[in-house]
């Protein structure tokens, strides 16, 4: 078989090849199970998912976790309930590829552990995300840990024991650690916030910032792929 034939049989395997992957990955379910059942908790419970909402296959979401409305979660997003328990992602918000959202254990023997719980109207959960919220690309948001809607977490960022308010913005690689960040603010790229009197300094997001209503553009850019990947299903 001549060298010019050769390229093209092997092209043409490589092309078919790459199809039936495609199809395989775009029909295989996502990965959403149960969590174990473990000595400081008793139940299985099986997410939520709202029927709108999209998961991308390759996402994995186990245990206590509500999804609303509309809500896009993107390919190796991982959600664990199954430790810090209860993980409510509001409506039209979106957990991009990579994104981690896992919280220390604030259960045991049907109790919960107050200082690794945030409430929300006198209930209890371990990270509460509010609607309209971008988590980006590989961000982490690690119980207890509250973000209230219209945030934008930027790639690679950290929300670890903190309470965000709404409007903020994350930039990519801050990291928040044990503080609440005020209302309308933002944490500039790399920053490491962990004192409350720093938080309460930053500065306010004005028509002027480079980031200025940005989610807004982002939010309504994942509305689009939550139609589109669903036609597709």
């Amino acid at each position: 078989m001549k060298t010019k034939n050769k390229w093209i049989m092997g092209s043409s395997l490589a092309l078919f090849a790459g199809q039936v992957v495609g199809t395989w990955l775009l029909n295989r379910k996502p990965q959403v199970q149960e969590n174990t059942e473990t000595t400081f908790n008793l139940n299985k419970d099986f997410p939520t998912i709202h029927p709108s909402s999209y998961i991308h296959p390759q996402a994995s979401v186990m245990g206590q976790v509500h999804v609303g409305e509309r809500v896009f979660v993107g390919p190796f997003a991982s959600i664990r309930g199954d430790e810090g328990l209860k993980i409510h992602i509001g409506s039209h918000s979106n957990v991009q590829d990579g994104v981690i959202l896992h919280g220390l254990k604030n259960f045991d023997h049907g109790g919960n552990i107050t200082e690794n719980t945030v409430f929300v109207e006198d209930e209890p959960f371990s990270i509460h995300i509010g609607e309209r919220v971008t988590l980006a690309h590989q961000s982490q948001v690690h119980g207890p840990s509250r973000i209230e809607s219209e945030v934008f977490v930027m790639m690679q960022a950290l929300v670890f024991n903190s309470y965000v308010q709404e409007g903020a913005v994350l930039e990519p690689g801050c990291r928040v650690i044990g503080v609440t960040i005020p209302h309308g603010r933002y944490v500039s790229a790399g920053r490491i916030i962990t004192k409350q009197e720093e938080a309460n300094r930053l500065p306010e997001i004005t028509p002027e910032y480079q980031y200025y209503q940005f989610n807004q553009k982002i939010t309504d850019v994942n509305q689009e792929l939550v139609t589109g990947y669903r036609r597709q299903q």
